[in-house]
């Protein structure tokens, strides 16, 4: 699974209002401060690029 199919299909409702970055189809760092968790996945695996996102508190459906 890549990380925007794990992203799209994952229950992330404990990070919600929160930046993640999904390495590997995992998060591999969550925070409130988008650079210092892009930074933490890089360290972490500084050979992969995160997907670097923030879960939003709602979701607008568009029909």
């Amino acid at each position: 699974m890549d990380n925007y199919e794990f992203y799209v299909s994952s229950s992330l409702e404990k990070y919600v209002g929160q930046w993640i970055a999904v390495v590997d189809g995992r998060v591999v760092a969550n925070g409130e401060n988008a650079k210092a968790v892009y930074d933490t996945s890089r360290k972490a695996f500084p050979a992969k690029t995160p997907l670097l996102t923030c879960v939003p508190k709602s979701i607008a459906m568009i029909l």
